[in-house]
């Protein structure tokens, strides 16, 4: 016991709500090929697949909903129900928050972690995101600090308080057992509650169970002996040919099994020998376990062949008021390898459902029955932690920024063939490609090189830019950076919202298939990206709660199209005669405008028409005042400090920026200042426009998001994932 880093002096004596150490537990369990099933680990730390095990039975059902029906499988969501009314009843408070603690994206399993935070309704958070103050544990919220009163926990115990437990973690908050310790918090599982899923006590199982409940164990323990023991130890370096040898107490987290593990039969002399010493010097670290050959089941291969692969299945349990009760279900891990070691969540590996039959039909209506807990009614979504919001926020801007370059390469990509195709003038394709400079798809001397080598050079680097998954100025790559955002918001994001997400940056998929093929095949996936998008934007628009979510979604959204937008005009309409060369055209298109100005003007594009529509219209949802005042709602709708007077930083920028389009009269900016052809005025106002731009994400990011700024990682932080 004392011996095993999972041992954690300082959580000695800290009381437990309820008396309760285990809210969440589970068991690795493989059928032998008797038939008889074993239990191979107990996981009482903060057990992983739960989540897994509920998105599998989604997929499924959804899959086969005939077959589920008819076989009248029981439900899971009954487990999860009954696992959080009884957790939320261990707080003081009528309207306590619980929260899930992850450490991170960074870590393999943060998949789980949002997908079991977003069904059980918790926000996931991460250390940084929580401080400790007198003995109270808060969450950091853009609406100030709100008191958090139940935790369930997803990284190991030792790294949830640097200040007490390992000082190196950056996963934990300072204080955190102190404000354990003062009763203000429970935590699921108690710290330091991996100690009882080491596998030294395995061995001994079978008796504790004789002395505490008078009878042995229901479902046995695969056999197993600690060589800190003289008798146990001799027969593990006598039989090491037939057992498996574990190091199960190691300081050093993060060590792969295979670094941990020894398969008896397959070591030869010599590691064998070294193992024999290892074990005789430090034989409390080490333990020798039985091998069981897990039963198989029917697995269909990548290959489309049925073959049968070794199984195992994790099963859950909940704490309850009088007991635990068994989810009716599981996660059953098939193994591509036919290995007898056990390892959990391998390399390769695939999970399945796994069904428990009822004899009759299921009620599916009927209420599940769970201890009385008062619902507190509430709107406003206010308890936005600082992370979410800033990524929220860069979402919005990710999107935005993937809509305007989709918007640009579908235009591009159409003046390049067709009866619109610019053939080889050189003046022509030095316009084009200079918009592609400008949104930084094309360096300088690519660009040059390009126009230099003609349409074909200039449509080379499209189709690079269009399918090359692996160029860093590609869109592969915006795409890449829309879902890796969205991937850390994901608990905040509905199913359907996800999966158009999911389906915008799986395009790139399909590039693959389609390069060297025509130019309408890159126009028709171009224009089903825009789809996916407009998809997104109603989805945002329409479906999502006026929270403070939603709000720094729209604010990021709405900056960038200011950013891109600004830019358009300024490099197509600042300089030169834009009337005689197709750019009005070109930007009113990809403004998404045309219709507007043709239903309006019935006319050849005009310079202060265009401007005037796309800076000025505060009725055209595209325009730069539009987005400049949406902003301004979403900030004066924003918590702010009641001592301040008079208008905020980001307020003064917002204003600033629609008194200088008001005041700007669209006839003078359309008009020469220079005898070079420069209008001076319009340039200035755009400068000025992208400078308020900078400023406002750099106010919006100083005000809200600084506090949760990623932390430096200075020590080992174990991100591989509890078992």
């Amino acid at each position: 016991v004392f011996g095993n880093p999972q041992f954690l002096q300082p959580c000695h004596g800290v009381p437990v709500a309820g008396g309760t150490y285990l809210h969440f537990l589970a068991f690795d369990v493989a059928r032998a090929p008797d038939g008889n099933w074993w239990v191979l680990r107990d996981r009482t730390e903060a057990p992983t697949g739960a989540g897994f095990a509920l998105e599998n039975r989604i997929i499924v059902s959804r899959s086969l909903p005939d077959l589920f029906a008819r076989t009248h499988v029981q439900r899971l969501s009954s487990f999860f129900q009954t696992f959080s009314e009884n957790f939320l009843q261990y707080s003081q408070r009528e309207d306590p928050l619980a929260v899930v603690l992850s450490p991170g994206p960074q870590n393999v399993t943060y998949f789980e972690h949002a997908y079991l935070a977003r069904y059980l309704g918790y926000p996931v958070v991460e250390g940084s995101d929580m401080t400790v103050r007198d003995d109270r544990l808060f969450l950091k919220t853009v609406d100030g600090l709100k008191p958090v009163d139940l935790v369930l926990r997803r990284i190991y115990s030792d790294l949830c308080d640097p200040l007490e437990l390992t000082t190196e973690s950056t996963m934990g908050v300072p204080g955190l057992l102190q404000a354990i310790r003062a009763g203000h918090v429970t935590m699921a599982n108690a710290l330091g509650s991996g100690l009882i899923d080491s596998e030294v006590l395995l061995s001994f199982l079978p008796t504790l169970s004789k002395f505490f409940f008078g009878e042995g164990l229901k479902i046995p323990s695969v056999a197993t002996w600690w060589c800190g023991q003289a008798s146990e130890r001799a027969y593990v370096l006598e039989n090491m040919d037939r057992l498996l040898i574990r190091r199960v107490l190691t300081p050093k987290r993060g060590l792969t099994h295979d670094r941990l593990s020894s398969f008896g039969p397959d070591l030869n002399d010599q590691e064998r020998g070294a193992l024999a010493q290892a074990i005789s010097r430090r034989g409390h670290e080490y333990v020798g376990r039985e091998i069981v050959s897990p039963s198989t089941t029917p697995f269909w291969t990548s290959h489309d062949e049925l073959n049968p692969a070794p199984m195992t299945v994790r099963i859950y349990l909940t704490a309850t008021n009088d007991g635990y009760t068994v989810m009716p279900g599981g996660l059953a891990r098939v193994s591509v390898r036919s290995d007898p070691r056990g390892h959990w969540h391998e390399p390769g590996d695939f999970s399945k459902d796994t069904w428990v039959k009822w004899n009759a039909p299921l009620d599916t209506a009927a209420a599940v029955t769970l201890p009385h807990h008062t619902l507190q009614l509430r709107r406003g979504g206010r308890d936005l932690t600082s992370r979410t919001a800033d990524n929220l926020f860069w979402l919005g801007r990710y999107a935005e920024r993937a809509e305007g370059a989709i918007r640009l390469l579908r235009s591009l990509v159409s003046r390049m063939s067709g009866e619109a195709g610019i053939g080889d003038n050189p003046e022509t394709l030095n316009r084009l490609v200079s918009l592609l400079v400008m949104q930084k798809h094309l360096s300088p001397r690519r660009a040059k090189r390009a126009v230099k080598g003609g349409a074909g050079a200039v449509e080379a680097e499209l189709r690079t830019i269009l399918f090359d998954p692996d160029s860093p100025d590609g869109l592969a790559t915006i795409l890449q950076n829309v879902r890796r955002t969205a991937e850390l918001v994901r608990h905040r994001l509905s199913l359907d919202t996800w999966n158009i997400l999911m389906e915008l940056t799986s395009v790139p998929k399909e590039w693959a298939q389609t390069k060297g093929q025509s130019i309408d095949d890159a126009i028709r996936l171009l224009s089903r990206m825009i789809q996916h998008l407009a998809a997104l934007n109603g989805m945002v628009m329409e479906n999502m709660t006026r929270s403070y979510a939603w709000r720094f979604l729209e604010m990021g959204r709405r900056l960038e199209r200011v950013r891109h937008l600004s830019k358009l005009i300024r490099h197509l309409t600042s300089r030169g005669t834009p009337e005689t060369t197709g750019a009005l055209n070109l930007l009113l298109e990809l403004a998404d405008a045309s219709i507007t100005y043709r239903t309006r003007y019935k006319a050849e594009a005009k310079l202060a028409a265009v401007l005037d529509l796309l800076l000025a219209d505060d009725t055209n949802p595209r325009s730069i005042i539009f987005q400049l005042l949406t902003i301004e709602a979403h900030i004066n709708a924003l918590p702010r400090e009641e001592i301040s007077a008079g208008l905020n930083p980001a307020q003064r920028i917002t204003t600033r920026g629609c008194t200088d389009i008001r005041l700007a009269d669209m006839m003078q900016l359309a008009q020469f200042t220079t005898k070079t052809g420069v209008r001076v005025n319009l340039e200035g106002l755009l400068k000025q426009l992208d400078q308020h731009v900078h400023q406002l994400s750099d106010v919006v990011a100083h005000t809200f998001f600084s506090h949760s700024l990623a932390q430096r990682i200075s020590g080992p932080q174990w991100l591989e994932g509890i078992p």
